[in-house]
């Protein structure tokens, strides 16, 4: 991150490169009498990306949220990277010779340069790589719910949400990854053009403007974050809502009547990631938003069916 923009954390190269590096390393300067199998080549650099892990943490280089995302596949490719130092060093070591680590004259050791390159390879080719590899995937995602109330009722709700107390809002997952809490939401008019502003907790907030509206049927937000507004504590810059990586556009509310006077409630939200990886990078955008949209539609569900 230090050499960024020229360097990119989320590439392939640092995301599978850097971290099959790490296990290569883990590996090749393990003793070899601990390492007797392949299982544990592969599980041994899960350590080292754990302790990796708790120090960027603590030191405030990385923040929790990204690597419990990120360090299920880290891990995986340090193992890889485990893998392959094991099974060149049953190739290359004989019988009763010692590691060439422990010789005297290591640093004319040929090994030692090569390690030092090794280390090198993944800024080389971070370089070269940059942001190419990224590529744009849209996703629409819909939860909905049965509210026993009417449309009217349930429309009432959506429009004026105000304060948000901790206990209305069940987003176990997202609060529990360090997303902020929702604290309360205004709406300066309910006309086409109105603009909403939902308030969280760190300063971060969103600005939407209706671009669509059927009373009691249908309410359509367009949504705008100001990646330069939110404070650099809120969220981890690589997964900043309105960064380069990811970004909300829409969300639509749909109202459908029951004919036992229960009424549908549909919330969709249409977002964008853009990453090298976006088929890993997805199913936890999926996970994050599925929360976020249940969360809201058990607020509106709790709120509507009180009064």
């Amino acid at each position: 991150g230090y050499i960024s923009p020229s360097f990119e954390v989320m590439s392939l190269t640092f995301l599978c490169l850097v971290p099959f590096v790490v296990g290569y390393l883990t590996i090749r300067f393990w003793p070899d009498d601990n390492i007797k199998s392949l299982w544990s080549a592969f599980a041994k650099p899960w350590l080292t990306s754990l302790i990796l892990l708790m120090l960027t943490i603590v030191l405030q280089i990385e923040g929790t949220i990204c690597w419990v995302m990120i360090y299920p596949f880290f891990s995986f490719a340090a193992g890889m990277g485990g893998i392959l130092a094991y099974k060149i060093s049953q190739k290359t070591q004989k019988p009763g010779d010692l590691p060439d680590i422990l010789d005297e004259n290591d640093w004319d050791n040929s090994s030692t340069l090569k390690m030092s390159l090794i280390l090198l390879l993944p800024i080389f080719l971070g370089l070269i790589e940059g942001d190419h590899s990224s590529s744009q995937q849209y996703i629409t995602l819909e939860e909905s719910v049965t509210i026993d109330a009417s449309a009217e009722e349930i429309w009432q709700t959506i429009t004026h949400l105000g304060k948000v107390d901790h206990t209305e809002k069940a987003t176990y997952f997202t609060n529990t990854m360090g997303f902020p809490k929702h604290l309360y939401t205004t709406l300066d008019t309910c006309a086409l053009g109105g603009k909403r502003i939902a308030y969280y907790e760190k300063g971060l907030f969103f600005e939407e403007t209706i671009t669509e509206i059927i009373p009691f049927k249908k309410l359509v937000l367009d949504i705008h974050v100001d990646p330069d507004k939110i404070p650099a504590t809120v969220l981890d810059e690589h997964i900043v809502i309105g960064g380069k990586h990811v970004d909300i556009i829409a969300d639509t509310y749909n109202l459908v009547t029951n004919p036992d006077g229960t009424t549908h409630l549909s919330l969709s939200s249409q977002y964008v990631i853009n990453t090298p990886f976006n088929w890993y990078a997805g199913i936890w955008a999926k996970y994050l938003m599925s929360d976020l949209l249940r969360g809201e539609l058990h607020l509106i569900k709790r709120r509507a069916e009180i009064e």
